[in-house]
């Protein structure tokens, strides 16, 4: 009986390295994927810190021709931005892609820190108060209210 106590404590002994091998690959995959999502949120939260955006434009005097109105957002961070994400929501409604035109007004490809970006937007708004939001691609925005009279 020597012979088979033993042989039944060594597949208990391997069973459970198998068992303690596949825990620990568990774990192992879980840390790994939770310490790449910290340092992708770090790196977003960086890059968050160093945006900044500033409309520039006189809330009286809002340049429009018709339902061109025309905007004007100032780079004021020290990351530079691509103006291809760039959102603009007026009066809480997302003004379509294909309804706005952005131009960086010294002519560059990347919205770097200091430039000045030219958005025209073709909208219908009524007379009055209206609010207008552009957001980054990370998420960074600025607000402004202006008056159409």
């Amino acid at each position: 009986m020597g012979a088979g106590a033993s042989a039944t404590q060594m597949i208990f002994f391997i069973t459970s390295v198998i068992i303690a091998l596949g825990v620990v690959g568990a774990l192992f995959l879980n840390v790994q994927s939770i310490s790449t999502a910290a340092t992708m949120g770090s790196k977003t939260f960086s890059e968050q810190l160093r945006t900044d955006i500033t409309i520039i434009n006189d809330p009286e005097i809002i340049p429009n021709s018709s339902v061109i109105y025309t905007f004007y957002v100032k780079n004021t961070g020290k990351e530079d931005l691509s103006t291809q994400y760039i959102n603009v929501i007026i009066d809480g409604s997302l003004v379509p892609d294909g309804n706005l035109t952005k131009t960086i007004l010294n002519g560059d490809a990347m919205w770097i820190p200091g430039d000045v970006l030219q958005i025209n937007a073709t909208v219908t708004i009524n007379p009055g108060s209206h609010s207008l939001r552009v957001i980054t691609e990370n998420g960074v925005e600025d607000s402004f209210e202006f008056r159409k009279s």
